[in-house]
């Protein structure tokens, strides 16, 4: 997957990246010191989640990152 934004809040030990896998792009929610850069390959393993459900329709879906590859090109 290929990281098309990543951001990150000050005071916040949260950092959060998108990902695009060619079919869609999902957010990612990071506790880690390495934060993958736009345009990076990356490799994310982790559980998806939502903020909430409303109308049944998922709010803030997002994977929260347990394990991150960045593959060098």
């Amino acid at each position: 997957m290929n990281v098309t934004d990543s951001w990150g809040v000050p005071l916040l030990p949260f950092k959060f990246y998108r990902v695009d896998d060619g079919t869609g792009q999902i957010a990612v929610l990071s506790e880690s010191l390495r934060m993958p850069g736009k345009g990076e390959h990356v490799r994310v393993k982790g559980k998806v989640g939502n903020v909430a459900v409303m109308g049944g329709r998922s709010l803030g879906l997002h994977i929260r990152e347990e394990h991150l590859d960045v593959r060098r090109n």
